[in-house]
């Protein structure tokens, strides 16, 4: 799989945007599963150590199936550490930390709802930081996906508070769009799998580092009881939604763009609440709507990517 810069101006060709399209499908069912799954292993383990876990766990996954496609151990000294330190920091460690922040501050609704503006963040991030335009049609897309993603939470509307907190949700969407489009820039002529892997390692060891200094320190309450449930969940929750999602977040990136991937992204809670239908929870008219305008928005914007495909 060849790496190409993350450019939102770049015309996919038909191939980029069939491998694109499946890699985000398969980004929004992997990271589907995260929600549910996370607020389960949190009956058990605490909010770092849950952390810590996932993103170690996931890459370590990635570093197995290199070694095995490589066929010799992927690590070693003339990689780019420095580049590989900074993308994990604001991308793993940031973006997660500022995430749990927004969270206990402000509450899971309205960060939900700051979350359903990720398209537009991601696409001023990326202008900013990269001087990356927007490519033609992607307004529409991200009107779409933004409407589609406070619907989602209208439902829940009545349980929103907004404290101040949510602040820290947009930092993390911005630290994580800078991460997405750095990688493929920063780690250009690696693939998408080395790219994953690579980005992904520091922050699991920096994340780990700050469990163990918690843990000894007593700075706080560090629980994580080991057994088959939550072996089996950390797993799972490292395995798939972090080292499989975030390969295929890192190829969808390569080909459609960030801001592209960002309005994809959206479909994420429809997704989780069909899973957490599984554990009692029940899917409302606000999903099914919201899903539709998301849709329209993504649909609009493929047309648009066709048609410039076959002139």
């Amino acid at each position: 799989m060849s790496n190409r810069d993350s450019d939102d101006t770049n015309q996919p060709e038909r191939r980029d945007l069939l491998i694109g399209n499946g890699a985000a499908l398969a980004t929004i069912f992997v990271w589907g599963t995260i929600f549910p799954l996370v607020e389960q292993l949190l009956r058990h383990w605490d909010i770092f150590s849950t952390t810590a876990a996932r993103q170690l766990i996931g890459s370590m996954a990635l570093l197995t199936l290199l070694a095995l496609r490589q066929g010799q151990f992927p690590l070693r000294r003339t990689l780019p550490w420095r580049h590989m330190i900074v993308l994990a920091f604001f991308g793993p460690v940031c973006s997660s930390t500022l995430t749990t922040l927004a969270v206990s501050l402000a509450g899971s609704v309205a960060v939900a709802i700051i979350y359903a503006t990720g398209p537009i963040i991601a696409a001023v991030t990326s202008w900013v930081a990269f001087r990356v335009p927007l490519q033609p049609g992607i307004v529409i897309g991200i009107v779409f996906a933004c409407v589609g993603g406070v619907i989602l939470t209208l439902g829940r509307l009545d349980d929103a508070s907004f404290t101040g907190g949510e602040g820290f949700m947009v930092l993390s969407l911005i630290s994580w769009t800078w991460y997405s489009v750095a990688c493929q820039r920063r780690l250009k002529g690696f693939s998408q799998l080395e790219i994953a892997a690579f980005s992904m390692l520091p922050g699991g060891l920096i994340l780990s580092g700050i469990v163990i200094v918690l843990a000894t320190t007593g700075l706080y309450d560090v629980h994580l009881p080991i057994n088959l449930t939550t072996i089996a969940l950390a797993l799972f929750i490292g395995i798939v939604p972090i080292g499989i999602g975030n390969l295929t977040w890192h190829t969808g990136v390569s080909r459609l763009g960030v801001t592209m991937m960002a309005i994809y992204v959206n479909f994420v809670p429809v997704i989780a609440v069909l899973i957490a239908m599984a554990f009692g929870a029940r899917p409302t008219l606000f999903h099914l709507f919201g899903g539709v305008v998301i849709m329209i928005g993504v649909l609009a914007v493929q047309a648009r990517a066709l048609r410039n495909v076959k002139r």
